[in-house]
């Protein structure tokens, strides 16, 4: 086991552990680089609609979230056969005045399981001032509650949806993590993050492990990537590996499962289908 007996305890009874050592320092800050490279080589930061299912368009993503050291915990929590669902880039920008409402992830994923673990990988360093995450430890067991949309313009999350509960932000934990570091976090677990008030980019990686039992309620045909085990269930169209950054297929499927996605996060609200929801959307901390 990746994760002590006590640690996997820890996770199912506060839906959070970290920080969970992941990779090394340099190896992030090599990651980092690749993205930044990129960002040089298009004149602009990774843009809307490649900040989530990232990993169809990046290799260096799709490599990393088959990596063992990055499936060993998940492994054990969630068991042998692992789906990635989708993955998202977190580069949150110095003074730009953005931030996430306290919500829950699966209020609009529409996943029927709550067997699901979001890894959050730190690329940069993730603190306090720099809009680390806040979770409050233990309310995943509260379930699926009730959300309102606000549409504001500084909320990263596509409704800038919030849960309608009184928060008593005292109890939140602040989720610093190091270069390299990850924490886990349940589908439930109530979370949010403050501004970005430091000199520097918060940059995160977040990759959200389902097993093949899930199935996802809101369209009739959804993607995801078999990393681990086998799928007995059929439940996903599984996605090929992607080998070349940006390659054209790739473009054209992450297109595709975009559209799809958009439909997914904005089911029930007038704004679905809206064009050029993929190249606005952020879609979680």
């Amino acid at each position: 086991m990746a994760l002590t007996e006590a640690e996997v305890t820890q996770f199912r009874e506060q839906g959070l552990l970290f920080p969970v050592p992941l990779i090394e320092a340099e190896r992030a800050a090599a990651l980092l680089g690749e993205l930044e490279a990129y960002e040089a080589a298009t004149g602009e930061p990774v843009n809307g609609k490649y900040r989530y299912k990232s990993h169809l368009v990046f290799p260096w993503i799709n490599t990393l979230m088959r990596d063992p050291a990055v499936l060993a915990p998940v492994k054990d929590i969630l068991g042998q056969d692992l789906m990635v669902w989708t993955s998202h880039l977190y580069p949150k920008e110095p003074g730009d005045g953005r931030f996430i409402s306290w919500h829950q992830d699966s209020a609009h994923w529409g996943l029927d399981s709550s067997q699901i673990v979001t890894v959050w990988l730190s690329l940069s360093s993730a603190t306090a001032i720099s809009g680390c995450m806040r979770m409050l430890v233990g309310s995943h067991k509260r379930g699926q509650v009730a959300h309102e949309d606000t549409w504001d313009k500084d909320n990263m999350l596509t409704r800038g949806q919030r849960i309608t509960a009184s928060i008593d932000e005292e109890h939140a934990v602040w989720v610093e993590l190091q270069p390299g570091q990850a924490s886990l976090h349940h589908v439930d677990m109530w979370h949010a993050s403050k501004p970005n008030d430091s000199t520097d980019r918060r940059v995160g990686l977040a990759l959200r492990y389902i097993t093949p039992q899930a199935r996802q309620t809101r369209v009739a045909t959804d993607f995801a990537t078999l990393v681990s085990g086998k799928d007995d269930f059929g439940h996903f169209e599984l996605e090929p590996r992607c080998e070349r950054l940006m390659d054209p297929e790739f473009i054209a499927l992450h297109e595709r499962i975009a559209d799809i996605q958009g439909s997914i996060y904005l089911q029930g609200t007038d704004r679905a289908g809206v064009d050029g929801l993929v190249e606005t959307s952020v879609l979680n901390t």
